[in-house]
């Protein structure tokens, strides 16, 4: 099974939704892509119940080594994006 991409998704949606266009579709998950990208950016946790939640963790600061050098570096501490699964989705992906 193929990866699904940005087209196939408006594809999809136009399909699952009656009177959906192609544009209205493509609009409207860019819009949600945004709004998504720009909370995290805020720090702000997105929430949808029964699919999951998008946040931001701090990854904290730490020793690294440079693979042509094989000297010690330090790797700063930065904000990192995650995803957590509801249960819902959890059972679905599990065929439950």
């Amino acid at each position: 099974m193929a990866d699904l991409n940005r087209k196939d998704i408006v594809r999809l949606m136009v399909a699952e939704v009656d009177g959906l266009s192609h544009t209205m579709a493509s609009a409207c998950l860019e819009a949600l892509l945004k709004i998504i990208s720009e909370s995290l950016v805020a720090q702000k946790s997105v929430v949808f119940q029964e699919f999951g939640k998008f946040g931001v963790r701090q990854r904290s600061a730490r020793q690294g080594v440079h693979p042509q050098t094989q000297r010690l570096v330090e790797i700063p501490s930065l904000p990192v994006p995650y995803f957590t699964p509801s249960p819902k989705l959890k059972q679905l992906v599990a065929g439950k």
